[in-house]
């Protein structure tokens, strides 16, 4: 079975860091890690104490950015996988296994990625990362519809490339993506979530502004060939929808971006909807919506476990059906768009739960939030 190299670049992350190894604890295929530190001042190397058993590599300093970063780390340890973590995003238990074993299977496979998760700060479910899809190379250099968590490269694919472009601040990733299919890459899409993707203001794709939106541009007329930037629109509505507090300037732009959207699908019909992708268990992508049983994978690493689901759903007075674990279960009426269950003791970080609104082909699920013990 293939060994992973794994980066994790950091910088004053040290809140968000247990949670991205933790998750490496619960992995069972061998990997050597490197940890690069941009220079941290938040008790970084206190975290890492903790975790000194499992890095094989760690850097803390001034540095030349993100993309540098990852690029040193890759050169510091060994791996036929390579992967980068980012310090606030973590992996399901048993990912790598999960992806070693395609690797296995297919001695020309260069590239895995799979589903992964939108949550908040806090690690509560947002949204499946809606952009993804089975391969398609031309789609690739409109779209990035791989994320970034949940991808893994071959080491001899990556070296031909030259690896991570240390010039980029946003999009290492989508280049990287876009050189190895130019080069011919073997690309595969593993239908199951791999990794966490914490969303809230501070991060880098949230508060980048402009100059992020100018690298996706950079990608689309080097790699498309397009003059103008036709995935800008898609890049802006996705990010609009995320925010918990919009502007009304921002709230605008998005009804405006959703009503396209809609009449796009209405002279589209099944061809649009068929385009904008499957269901993602049972979530429409880019969507609220769910159709029939809705099921979120989450895993959790916190030091205070689960006492109270808190569940937003629409319709507001509608009886659901709830199962967790896919052993506890229960049917509870929502009150104001709200249901709340007591949660039963559970073992392990995963999560999974179940919901279906009673006599309702179609409803949505619009927040989820925990009480955690004490």
């Amino acid at each position: 079975m293939p060994t992973f190299a794994i980066v994790i670049p950091s910088l004053n992350q040290s809140r968000f860091l247990p949670w991205a190894l933790k998750s490496l604890r619960y992995q069972s295929q061998p990997f050597n890690l490197a940890v690069m530190d941009g220079g941290s001042t938040d008790g970084f190397h206190e975290v890492v104490g903790d975790f000194s058993d499992m890095i094989a590599f760690l850097c803390s300093g001034p540095d030349s950015g993100q993309a540098g970063a990852i690029r040193e780390g890759m050169k510091k340890v060994q791996g036929d996988v390579v992967c980068w973590l980012n310090a606030d995003d973590y992996y399901f238990p048993g990912t790598l296994s999960r992806v070693a074993a395609l690797f296995e299977r297919d001695p020309g496979l260069d590239v895995v990625y799979g589903d992964a998760i939108h949550v908040t700060p806090e690690g509560f479910f947002l949204s499946y990362f809606p952009a993804i899809q089975e391969f398609d190379a031309r789609d690739l250099t409109r779209s990035c519809f791989i994320c970034q968590p949940a991808c893994f490269v071959r080491r001899g694919a990556y070296e031909e490339v030259d690896g991570v472009d240390p010039s980029l601040h946003y999009t290492m990733d989508w280049d990287l993506w876009c050189r190895l299919s130019r080069n011919g890459a073997k690309f595969r899409y593993f239908p199951g979530p791999l990794a966490a993707v914490r969303y809230y203001p501070g991060t880098k794709t949230w508060d980048s502004g402009w100059r992020r939106y100018r690298e996706i541009w950079r990608i689309e007329r080097r790699y498309g060939r397009r003059p103008l930037p036709s995935s800008w629109p898609g890049f802006y509505r996705f990010d609009l929808s995320l925010k918990r507090y919009p502007s009304p300037y921002e709230k605008l732009s998005l009804r405006v971006l959703d009503r396209l959207r809609m009449f796009k699908r209405a002279v589209g019909g099944q061809g649009a909807l068929k385009k904008e992708g499957p269901l993602l268990f049972g979530f429409r992508p880019w969507d609220t919506l769910v159709e029939g049983v809705g099921t979120i994978h989450m895993p959790w690493y916190g030091r205070r476990d689960w006492k109270t689901i808190h569940f937003q759903v629409d319709p507001g007075d509608a009886d659901y059906r709830l199962i967790l674990q896919d052993i506890h279960a229960c049917t509870l009426k929502a009150c104001g768009g709200r249901l709340s269950v007591e949660v039963p003791g559970l073992d392990g970080p995963l999560r999974k739960i179940s919901i279906v609104c009673s006599g309702r082909a179609r409803w949505r699920l619009l927040g989820l939030s925990c009480d955690l013990d004490s």
